[in-house]
C-alpha cells in the first residue's frame, strides 16, 4: 500500500546545544542527518546526529564543552524535528561520543551520538535509608530527587515525574494488600531500588525525553495519535502475533507504551482497533526524507 500525501514533504529540524542551535527549517541549510531508536524497556534509548560543514569555531567550542562536562554532569542536547518549518521536540538526551570533524573527500562531518540519560545518573546509589515508609513516597524520593556524587547523599535520577505516571503508581499501589516499603538501605543502586519497587507494583518504566514513564502491560497512560495515510502512513504489514509493523512519516508523539491507531482515511483499522507501540525508529535526513518505522503488539486488557 502506498500512500499520496499532499503537504509534509520538507522535513524540519532543530538541534540545539549549549553552545548555539543548528536548524534546517526548510531543507536550504546545512546537510542534516539523524537516526533515533526507542523501544519499551528503561535502557537507553539511543541516537545518532550527523551535521556537515558545521563552522570549525562552533564545533570546536562544543568539543571544549562536551570534554569538560561529560565526565561530571554530562552534556545535554535536543533533537527537534517536524514538517512545514515547525520542529516539535523528539529527544533531549546526553552526548556519549563527539566527533568533530569526521573527513570524507568532499566534507567534514560533525558526529553526536546520545542516550537518554548521561552517567552520573546511571551509576547513582541511594542517599538516605527507606523503612516502612509509602510505596509511592518512596519511589516519587528516587525518581525526582536530584542526581548527586555518592558521598553527598541525595541520589534521585532527577527525572521529571509526569501526572499520567503518578496515576498509574497510585492506582497500582492502592491495589497492594500492604502499601509500605519494608526496607531501601542508603548506598543501594539506585536504579535497582527502583526496578524492585516496579516490579512489586506490576508495572514497567522507562526514561522519556527526562521523564519517569511508567508504562502497565506495556502501554502508558495517555492517548496516542491517529496513523492513517492522511496523516503519513506509507506501508504495513500485519504480523502473525495479531501486531503490526508500519512505516509513515515521522511524528515525534509516537514513543513506546504510546497506543496508535492504524486506519485508512475513513477511520477503518487495518487489523486491531488498537496497538500499543513496541519500538520506533526514526531516521530522516534535511536532503530527503524524515520516516519513522514502527513495531506495536495487540494491546493486552487486564
Amino acid at each position: 500500500m502506498v500512500a499520496a500525501f499532499k503537504r509534509f514533504f520538507v522535513p524540519a529540524v532543530r538541534f540545539a546545544t549549549a553552545q548555539g542551535v543548528i536548524s534546517n527549517l526548510t531543507g536550504d541549510g546545512l546537510l542534516m542527518e539523524w537516526q533515533v531508536t526507542r523501544d519499551n524497556t528503561n535502557k537507553a534509548d539511543e541516537a545518532t546526529v550527523a551535521i556537515y560543514n558545521l563552522s570549525p569555531t562552533l564545533t570546536g567550542a562544543i568539543f571544549q564543552a562536551w570534554q569538560t562536562l561529560s565526565a561530571a554532569s554530562g552534556y545535554l542536547v535536543t533533537l527537534s524535528i517536524g514538517w512545514d518549518g515547525v520542529p516539535q521536540k523528539l529527544m533531549r538526551g546526553d552526548v556519549w561520543d563527539f566527533v568533530p570533524a569526521r573527513r570524507t573527500p568532499t566534507d567534514s562531518v560533525a558526529v553526536f551520538k546520545i542516550g537518554d540519560g548521561n552517567k552520573s545518573l546511571r551509576d547513582q546509589v541511594v542517599g538516605k535509608s527507606f523503612k516502612g515508609a509509602k510505596i509511592s513516597i518512596v519511589l516519587e524520593y528516587l525518581v525526582s530527587i536530584p542526581s548527586t556524587a555518592p558521598d553527598i547523599g541525595g541520589g534521585g535520577l532527577g527525572l521529571i515525574y509526569p501526572p499520567e505516571s503518578k496515576a498509574l503508581v497510585a492506582k497500582a499501589s492502592a491495589e497492594l494488600p500492604v502499601q509500605t516499603w519494608g526496607n531501601i538501605p542508603a548506598g543501594a543502586n539506585t536504579r535497582e531500588a527502583i526496578n524492585l519497587i516496579m516490579d512489586t507494583l506490576g508495572l514497567e518504566w522507562r526514561v522519556h525525553n527526562g521523564e519517569f514513564v511508567v508504562l502497565r502491560a506495556g502501554v502508558i497512560n495517555k492517548p496516542g495519535p491517529l496513523i492513517r495515510p492522511g496523516t503519513g502512513l506509507i506501508s504495513y504489514e500485519k504480523r502473525n502475533d495479531g501486531g503490526i509493523i508500519f512505516s509513515a512519516l515521522a511524528n515525534p508523539e509516537v514513543e513506546p507504551g504510546i497506543q496508535v491507531f492504524v486506519q485508512d482515511d475513513f477511520g477503518k483499522p487495518f487489523g486491531e482497533p488498537v496497538y500499543r507501540v513496541e519500538r520506533v525508529t526514526f531516521a530522516g535526513s534535511t536532503a530527503g526524507d524524515s520516516l519513522m518505522n514502527v513495531q506495536a503488539a495487540k494491546v493486552v486488557t487486564l
